[in-house]
């Protein structure tokens, strides 16, 4: 299936979200997964780490949960066995570079609950 095929399949509700995040410069890659319509959602923190959120259902429910679960800490753990990335981000600015971006994350749904 074509991307084009899968917004097709979208609520309305689902296409709101979609174009939401779209204009406030995420990409949004759509899947199915047991019957459902999934996304990924794709951004860069301020720092250029990319960073991509799975959402299984595709609904604001999902990346609301997704933001409340996410772990600052263990994100930085992760990437910091790579030595490319501790060679390109202390780990102030580690932090400083994911909490910015949790927070981007967090005005962007409360903003969408405004447009809904």
């Amino acid at each position: 299936m074509t991307q084009t095929d899968y917004y097709n399949r979208l609520t309305d509700e689902q296409k709101v979200l979609l174009n939401y995040l779209e204009e406030n410069n995420r990409a949004v890659y759509l899947f199915e997964q047991d019957g459902k319509i999934c996304a990924e959602i794709e951004n860069w923190t301020d720092g250029g780490v990319d960073m991509i959120i799975v959402l299984m259902p595709f609904t604001i429910d999902e990346l609301k949960k997704w933001h409340e679960s996410f772990g600052i800490d263990e994100k930085i753990d992760t990437l910091r066995q790579d030595e490319r990335y501790i060679n390109a981000f202390t780990i102030r600015e580690s932090v400083n570079d994911f909490d910015g971006w949790h927070n981007d994350l967090k005005q962007l749904i409360e903003n969408y609950y405004q447009i809904a």
